[in-house]
């Protein structure tokens, strides 16, 4: 169904702005109430936890107005759906969000504890204040405004995952046979950045991901350093040579064919990117970095969001003066349009398989995939996204793509056919998945703002 219904008086968004703007304090509250809960979904001993803030979840969309609230077993983690659909022959707009959290490391990293929110300096602190919680509760602050003050012109579906860290396996699961509650004419995603506090982006595409985990074993138990040190291939060591092989100097990806379905970005879109994307400083300053490494001939922003790239994440080989038995990477690579994973995991496969020398065995394991996506920057919801940012912010948002994957975002479009609108409000210096997240006052406030806005333009289609 096209976009469509009317166009949305002013004086109604105006009434939605009012309330958003007057329950800023209990929009706070909630998303303190959100990092309390540490809803880690790689960790099964948050399981409580994560169902616990699903039930939380739930009683407020009830709270706020929405119908029929569910909350709905996952592999791991449970995620909530809801629905308001009062609008005949309106579209159906599906609000996507997340609710776990990468785990929050060591303690000791934290200026301030990560699960116990304090807000300072203008920000909120905590593990999941950016990625994705202060974003999440941003959409809701405006759907709660609409619903207080008449209804959206737009009906409403909601989905707020609690397995998206880990690659939304059971929304996955379900987006090939069209479930109710997963149709809609067009999807909602707040979980991207901004290039700064006073410039939005509406992300273009997302690259897709392949997390694969590689393993090499050797002697059937550690040994003695002194005893077996340079008579035996040492697992660890063999690791670290096999990682090390997939780069050339250059920071090229050295494994044959990943380059071959990689279709190069159009010198448009490549004009666009140095026009209105971050220089190599910007990009680096808030990593601490003077300095980038990658592919050469682009810039570390086209590195990191129209190139693939192969990343490693973890190393692992837990012994102390002795030959570990075992050691252990685990790899990210993520993939542009062209690229299939499959294809890439077989490359990969063949390029280590060549280089691993008697004396010990590897094993490479698929952990999960995802596609990539690309918007359409010709579909009409484009434009509504950009009259909704431009009162807010004094400007439209850039077009640019985003680096990082939403593995949900790209199987709707595969599966479905179903468009997203990635406007999302976090700060590059927020630093999600890492110690100290946070998210900034003025982006949560902005950003509600912006959400009300966005679903009286939609209606106005």
């Amino acid at each position: 169904m096209p976009l469509g219904g009317g166009r949305t008086g002013s004086a109604r968004t105006a009434a939605a702005l009012r309330h958003a703007r007057a329950r800023r304090p209990r929009s706070l509250a909630l998303l303190r109430d959100l990092i309390r809960h540490p809803t880690v979904s790689a960790d099964p001993a948050h399981r409580a936890d994560l169902r616990a803030c699903a039930e939380l979840l739930a009683a407020h969309l009830r709270r706020i107005g929405l119908d029929a609230v569910t909350v709905r077993a996952g592999r791991v983690a449970p995620y909530v759906t809801g629905a308001w659909l009062r609008r005949p022959g309106a579209p159906v707009v599906l609000v996507y969000g997340h609710y776990d959290v990468q785990p929050a490391g060591p303690r000791s990293a934290w200026a301030t504890h990560p699960f116990r929110p304090t807000v300072r300096g203008g920000y909120v602190h905590g593990r999941g204040a950016g990625d994705d919680k202060g974003q999440l509760v941003a959409q809701l602050a405006a759907i709660e405004a609409w619903l207080a003050t008449g209804g959206p012109p737009v009906n409403l579906r909601i989905v707020l995952d609690g397995e998206e860290e880990i690659g939304s396996p059971a929304l996955r699961d379900h987006l090939p046979g069209r479930p109710a509650f997963l149709r809609a004419d067009l999807a909602v995603v707040s979980d991207t950045r901004m290039r700064d506090a006073h410039t939005p982006v509406l992300v273009t595409g997302l690259r897709g991901s392949l997390a694969v985990r590689l393993d090499v074993t050797g002697p059937a138990t550690d040994l003695h350093a002194g005893a077996y040190g340079g008579a035996v291939a040492e697992p660890a060591q063999v690791l670290c040579a096999l990682v090390a092989s997939l780069h050339r100097p250059d920071g090229r990806v050295a494994v044959a064919g990943f380059y071959d379905d990689v279709r190069p970005p159009h010198p448009d879109t490549r004009a666009r990117l140095a026009r209105d994307g971050p220089t190599d400083q910007r990009f680096l300053a808030p990593a601490g970095l003077r300095y980038g490494h990658g592919e050469p001939g682009h810039s570390a922003f086209e590195r990191a969001t129209v190139r693939p790239a192969v990343v490693v994440t973890a190393l692992q080989a837990a012994a102390r003066a002795a030959v570990p038995h075992r050691a252990r990477a685990d790899l990210g690579i993520r993939l542009v349009p062209g690229q299939r994973p499959a294809t890439v995991f077989r490359a990969l496969s063949a390029h280590l398989a060549q280089r691993v020398p008697r004396g010990v065995r590897a094993r490479l394991t698929p952990l999960f995939s995802c596609g990539p996506y690309r918007m359409d920057l010709r579909d009409p919801s484009v434009a509504a996204a950009s009259r909704a940012t431009t009162p807010v912010f004094g400007r439209p948002p850039l077009l640019l793509p985003s680096g990082g994957s939403i593995p949900f975002v790209g199987d709707l479009a595969a599966t479905a056919g179903t468009r997203t609108l990635l406007l999302g409000f976090g700060l590059p210096d927020d630093n999600i998945h890492a110690p100290d997240e946070r998210f900034a006052l003025s982006s949560l406030h902005r950003g509600t703002d912006t959400c009300v806005r966005l679903y009286g333009e939609l209606g106005a289609l």
